[in-house]
């Protein structure tokens, strides 16, 4: 991984983290990984963070009512987010 791919997957578990057990759909990682980052990154910059942390099974998806996936941070991403 690059070092901004590191920050950006970092953000995602931390906004992961945040939710204490909830989920969040793409646009909301955006948002929140954003915020924590203060600075902008673009979508497919995202779409690719959200796959490595999917890949390395730091968060968990799974399709929402309309279709879209909703996300969550496993326990490997909690461990993950400490120490990246």
């Amino acid at each position: 991984m690059t070092t901004r791919e590191i920050k950006i997957c970092k953000a995602i578990l931390d906004a992961m983290h945040d939710l204490d057990g909830g989920q969040y759909n793409e646009l909301q990682i955006h948002g929140a990984a954003y915020e924590i980052l203060g600075q902008t990154f673009s979508l497919p910059e995202l779409d690719a963070a959200i796959a490595i942390c999917n890949a390395r099974g730091w968060i968990v998806g799974a399709p929402g009512v309309a279709g879209k996936m909703k996300w969550n941070i496993s326990d490997r991403g909690e461990t993950a987010r400490l120490q990246l």
